[in-house]
């Protein structure tokens, strides 16, 4: 039986390069984001080149929408044996000073519940499997805090603490938990056009700076990360 993997928040950048790497290697892949017509705009090339591609519409802020999509992916595929969550919120950074409940319930709703119902949708089946593979891209803020450069990272910091303790938890069932905290914008992707376009600003401290990464190059990174399983983290670019 062929493998899936699944790509929940599906773009242009990180994930699009990470269901070529899968797919380039056998697997079938499950796209899932909000809308269709870009989803379908990212699976035409999988296509083409002969990669089995399935595009499935949910908001990944939706518990019940997430159950719902991984229903429908293992009734039509069978269940999921690599799940990469990896959704983008291009949006500016905020001083922490300056950053709202409401503003924070938003990142919290997507980067961490959103992660937590998917490990949940996929765990038992990986669980019966003895084995699987959960992937997560993570913006370097879920590491460093930095000043007047606030917003997803509250939330991104959340998600890398549960996804060390999940690491520690399921290592010994065969279940393979990694992530890449990335300090970089990766070309083509929501943030990488954002920038370009100026609708994002970069309001960074005084001598930081961003480089651009190949999103091909993390899609790498990532496939050796779950293939040697030695670390359940890779920090890039590397601390100094």
């Amino acid at each position: 039986m062929k493998k899936w993997i699944a790509v929940l928040g599906a773009g242009p950048g990180l994930g699009a390069s990470i269901a070529r790497k899968y797919g380039e290697q056998g697997y079938g892949v499950a796209l899932v984001a909000r809308r269709l017509a870009p989803l379908e705009d990212l699976a035409a090339p999988l296509r083409r080149d002969g990669i089995e591609t399935a595009t499935f519409t949910a908001d990944v802020r939706s518990a019940e929408q997430i159950a719902s999509v991984f229903a429908r992916i293992k009734s039509d595929h069978g269940p999921i044996d690599v799940l990469y969550y990896g959704p983008n919120a291009p949006e500016a950074f905020v001083p922490a000073s300056s950053l709202t409940v409401e503003a924070a319930r938003s990142k919290v709703e997507l980067f961490l519940y959103g992660l937590i119902a998917a490990v949940g949708a996929v765990l038992p089946d990986m669980r019966a499997a003895r084995g699987g593979t959960i992937l997560v891209g993570l913006g370097g803020s879920a590491a460093v805090g930095l000043p007047f450069a606030s917003g997803p990272g509250p939330a991104l910091s959340a998600a890398r603490n549960y996804l060390h303790s999940l690491h520690g938890e399921l290592a010994h069932e065969g279940i393979y938990v990694g992530m890449l905290t990335l300090s970089a914008i990766i070309r083509d992707s929501g943030w990488h056009a954002g920038i370009a376009s100026g609708e994002i600003a970069m309001d960074l401290p005084p001598g930081f700076e961003i480089p651009e990464v190949d999103p091909g190059a993390l899609a790498e990174m990532l496939w050796q990360l779950a293939a040697t399983r030695e670390t359940p983290e890779l920090i890039y670019p590397p601390r100094p």
